[in-house]
């Protein structure tokens, strides 16, 4: 497969006047150039790991926004040619839920047309699950409007649901939204399969060191629901208390991790 080359010029003022060819996976960044002309979107190995795909992947630029139809009007919104550190949700070809940081330079090329050079990585995990969180959080208010609809009206909120959040019923956060944590996640599911899935989500915050308000916060419940529910988990896992239970999901966590 043939690897895409960027070729930059340098302004006379410095060393040399000549351009400087850099192949696209020399770039530290994960990168990807979309030409506006041809459809067609080029990625680095970085960007390649980011998005979990495969290397040398083609990038499927119709199912991208088949399951992120929003960012052809971010794009369009986009005034300036040069934008820094902005961030944005996405969902990954393997169905998976990202907050992305971003930045990208919007290039004018005679026979090329518009070209967007991008430069992105994964947002921190407090953001990504906060914000997660309220993208379900707003989920949860716009579903209220239902009662209120005619057919069609819940027919269009319906397919809005599955589309934008891959609703099939009326669940809460699900084991996939909180991304950055699906290794711990997947590890205490099949370590205590007794757990729900809204169990094993709270005993990965608790492994990841977030307070109760926290946690309450974030899954939009009430403090005291939270406490039920770690009382609930410790009397399934026969422990005595709520430092016992993170103690042991750590031991099992890093147990699993290090192998």
């Amino acid at each position: 497969m043939r690897t895409q080359r960027i070729q930059i010029g340098v302004d006379k003022k410095y060393q040399s006047d000549e351009n400087i060819v850099v192949n696209i996976n020399e770039i530290p960044f994960a990168t990807a150039l979309f030409f506006s002309n041809s459809l067609e979107v080029i990625l680095n190995n970085k960007a390649y790991e980011i998005l979990e795909m495969k290397e040398g992947e083609v990038f499927n630029l119709v199912r991208w926004k088949q399951i992120n139809p929003y960012i052809d009007d971010i794009i369009k919104k986009i005034e300036k040619d040069i934008v820094i550190d902005n961030k944005v949700h996405i969902v990954l070809f393997n169905g998976k839920h990202e907050i992305i940081n971003f930045s990208l330079s919007r290039i004018h090329n005679l026979k090329l047309g518009m070209i967007f050079l991008i430069h992105f990585s994964k947002a921190s995990e407090k953001y990504l699950v906060a914000s997660i969180s309220s993208l379900y959080l707003i989920r949860d208010e716009v579903a209220k409007l239902k009662p209120y609809l005619n057919s069609f009206g819940k027919t269009m909120l319906d397919n809005v649901m599955k589309k934008y959040f891959r609703e099939e019923s009326n669940q809460q956060l699900t084991l996939d939204d909180l991304v950055y944590y699906e290794k711990e996640l997947k590890i205490i599911q099949k370590a205590f399969p007794l757990l729900s899935n809204r169990e094993v989500i709270l005993c990965g915050l608790l492994v990841n060191d977030m307070d109760s308000k926290d946690i309450a916060s974030i899954t939009n419940r009430t403090l005291d629901s939270v406490f039920v529910t770690i009382h609930r988990i410790n009397r399934k896992l026969d422990i005595l208390n709520k430092k016992q239970l993170v103690d042991t999901l750590k031991d099992l966590v890093v147990s699993k991790l290090v192998k």
